[in-house]
């Protein structure tokens, strides 16, 4: 059984969100260690570690989303 155009969308989505959470957070931890402001390291590490689980944390639900989806219609096929 293929998936579905929305399905291959929210897959697309799901990647973007993981990679670009991640790339965004280095970035804002970069400029934040830049600055050379009092306490700027723990401030970014604390950036770009709630960034990575952001992101991480959009991409599962995004990919629970999918097989959710795919297993649904899966068992419906299955019943007609």
């Amino acid at each position: 059984m293929e998936h579905t155009r929305l399905e291959k969308l929210l897959t697309a989505i799901a990647w973007i969100v993981l990679l670009g959470g991640i790339a965004l957070g280095a970035l804002v931890g970069k400029g934040i260690l830049e600055s050379n402001q009092e306490m700027c390291f723990p401030q970014a590490l604390l950036v770009f570690a709630g960034s990575i689980f952001a992101s991480v944390a959009g991409w599962a639900t995004l990919k629970m989303l999918v097989t959710i989806s795919y297993k649904l219609r899966k068992i419906e096929s299955k019943v007609n």
